[in-house]
């Protein structure tokens, strides 16, 4: 059953887009630059009304996490819940995120916030102002991602509706 519920909150979004990639059963980043104009040209006010319209039809509430790429969306999604709309912008990430701690961040597990910590990186901030050297000789490649993702330089675009990883 939540499955289907899943499904009818995907397609109501694919009411507002065509660029709809899920992430996990019940969580989807949306890309809504080239059908914002569509709805009114207001980011937080088709995010409120998007909200609101996945209440009405199917009594779930959900957080909205909007921002100029994926991984700070998923952050600010996360940031209030459970019914709520965030905004990170270029202009106000640093202030927003960069206080919170690094085990806020998308890759950042059990075993490398322990990591982390153990070189004083306690916050996305700290870990945005490390050396991307350093955290590529402890983490590989991951080091390197997560250094980009700190620093909101994360640009994989949003995949379309249907759209299946290769494995």
């Amino acid at each position: 059953l939540y499955v289907e519920y899943c499904e009818t909150v995907n397609k109501i979004y694919e009411d507002y887009t065509d660029l709809v990639e899920r992430f996990g059963i019940d969580e989807s980043y949306l890309d809504v630059t080239g059908s914002l104009h569509l709805f009114g040209g207001h980011p937080i006010a088709l995010a409120n009304d998007i909200r609101h319209r996945v209440t009405r039809e199917t009594g779930f509430t959900v957080s909205v996490g909007v921002s100029f790429n994926k991984i700070f969306a998923k952050v600010a999604s996360d940031m209030k819940k459970p019914d709520a709309v965030t905004v990170l912008t270029p202009s106000n990430y640093r202030d927003k995120l960069w206080p919170l701690p690094v085990s806020a961040l998308m890759m950042v597990g059990r075993q490398t916030e322990k990591t982390l910590l153990s070189l004083g990186i306690k916050t996305i901030g700290d870990l945005a102002r490390s050396d991307t050297c350093m955290l590529s000789e402890i983490f590989g490649k991951a080091g390197e991602i997560l250094h980009i993702y700190a620093c909101g330089e994360d640009n994989d675009p949003v995949k379309p509706a249907g759209f299946e990883r290769e494995v």
